[in-house]
């Protein structure tokens, strides 16, 4: 059956979005989102699907599940019961940008990495994200960001979490696929200032190109060059809010010689022009 994108309820002011349901159970067809879903079943009479995964829902199932990845709840009976179910929305951009701009939560990145199948957290967690949960939209919106960063923070602590899909379809367990994209990483870490191709990529680790594509799609879903005008742009982003150089030197600082085609991008990608981002966000 083909999974229809879902739009996720809009949040004004807010990057990231919440929804409560209580009430009748109902059968939630084949769908995805963009975004990451953080799911809590608190009361349920159903059988969530993820993928290939079917599990009946007991109370506290905690359920982490990636952007894109088709999932369902069917009921386990032909009536309708009461329910209680506790959904967060991350988008996907965002969270990229909060583990690249925040030191202290570069520790998220290795979980939302292992959420590629799908994550499964312990009952324990679960009741703790509860807790969390109940406290949110009672003082300021800052006060909620804080709520959300300790329930990301419980999900890592976790220490039974375990993934919701037995298959991947990423290289990530296999070690000598690992240790291929961690020199790929690191390669562009340290030339993303330069002009690179996927062929000065491949040529540094004595393979093809068609090798490094498969690495990026298969660990990142998006292709070289897409991965290389993110982190670009992400760096671009960091140098405007915390430094006064001129939009046209930090453009060449993260590899970029034509400063047009530097705010287009630029643009594209953050929505706010590269001026309008260091007015709004600037630490100085």
């Amino acid at each position: 059956m083909k999974a229809n994108l879902e739009r996720v309820p809009i949040r004004i002011g807010s990057s990231w979005r919440y929804k409560k349901i209580d009430g009748v159970e109902k059968n939630c067809h084949w769908h995805f989102h963009n975004e990451y879903e953080l799911v809590l079943f608190r009361k349920n009479n159903a059988k969530g699907i993820v993928g290939h995964f079917e599990r009946v829902i007991e109370k506290n199932t905690l359920w982490l599940i990636p952007p894109k990845m088709p999932h369902a709840i069917e009921l386990l009976e032909d009536k309708e019961l009461q329910c209680e179910s506790h959904i967060i929305w991350l988008p996907k951009e965002w969270v990229e940008n909060m583990i690249f701009s925040c030191t202290e939560l570069r520790r998220m990145g290795e979980l939302f990495k292992r959420s590629s199948n799908g994550l499964c957290f312990s009952t324990s967690t679960a009741e703790k994200v509860y807790q969390l949960i109940e406290k949110l939209f009672k003082d300021s919106i800052l006060d909620d960001l804080g709520y959300l960063i300790q329930i990301l923070g419980c999900l890592c602590s976790d220490k039974e979490t375990r993934p919701l899909q037995l298959f991947s379809k990423q290289e990530a367990s296999d070690k000598e696929g690992k240790e291929k994209i961690d020199l790929v990483c690191q390669y562009i870490d340290d030339n993303y200032q330069n002009s690179i191709t996927l062929l000065n990529v491949a040529e540094h680790l004595c393979t093809s190109e068609s090798t490094i594509h498969r690495l990026f799609q298969s660990h990142f879903g998006e292709s070289f060059s897409q991965y290389l005008k993110k982190l670009r742009l992400n760096h671009a982003a960091n140098l405007l809010t915390h430094s006064r150089l001129p939009i046209g030197i930090v453009a060449e600082q993260v590899g970029y010689r034509n400063q047009t085609n530097f705010n287009r991008l630029f643009k594209d990608y953050k929505q706010l022009t590269p001026n309008q981002y260091r007015k709004k966000f600037s630490s100085l």
